[in-house]
């Protein structure tokens, strides 16, 4: 997507090249080129890509509609592994966040994390989720995913950094889905339906 920004197409032509010879250069000198052009963007949408810089990825968490989840970016950027996405009704975000911290930083240290593959013992093994119930396996980000979990920073940032325009059922990411009363949860913008039942109900507030 640097081709929908307003400047020079040699510049743009350098981007693009910058890219693929030196990626890490790439995020510093694209980030200062939206600081400089596009200061009010830069300061809204892309104030985590200074972090994403010095780590090579960065968490994301947010709440919607009842929901807890947390994203990371950069993973597949840095490290050529899928971005990973763990949501709960009932987990805390900083709960969430420091899940997303486990995984990420053993796929920094080369280790794969498969779709199906069962993680739920590994997890209880961590103070922090010992009171995992039940299995912890991803499955691929599904079109249906995109109105459950909006990434709209995970669009952008491989939109503008990565010159890549990601269609919702491309999106390089696997799923976690923990707590949920059906596994998988159903396709389709369900979220709200689940989250409205009175069972449901966790009275979770960020």
């Amino acid at each position: 997507m640097i081709e929908t920004l307003d400047i020079p197409e040699n510049r743009k032509q350098y981007y693009q090249r910058l890219l693929h010879e030196n990626p890490s250069r790439n995020l510093i000198e694209r980030y200062s080129l939206f600081c400089q052009e596009y200061t009010d963007f830069a300061r809204k949408r892309l104030s985590y890509i200074p972090d994403l810089m010095h780590r090579g990825w960065v968490p994301i968490v947010l709440s919607d509609e009842g929901m807890n989840y947390a994203f990371t970016i950069g993973l597949e950027y840095s490290f050529g592994h899928p971005e990973i996405l763990i949501a709960s009704p009932s987990r805390p975000a900083r709960t969430l966040a420091r899940m997303i911290e486990w995984f990420a930083e053993r796929v920094e240290m080369g280790e794969r994390f498969e779709t199906s593959a069962n993680y739920a013992e590994k997890l209880r093994r961590q103070p922090d989720f010992s009171d995992l119930e039940g299995e912890a396996a991803f499955r691929p980000y599904e079109e249906s995913d995109a109105d459950n979990y909006p990434c709209g920073y995970l669009y952008s940032f491989y939109g503008y950094f990565a010159d890549r325009k990601l269609e919702n059922n491309k999106l390089p990411m696997n799923i976690l889905e923990l707590d949920f009363p059906i596994r998988p949860a159903p396709p389709g913008g369900r979220l709200a339906s689940i989250m409205s039942t009175s069972k449901w109900n966790t009275g979770v507030n960020l």
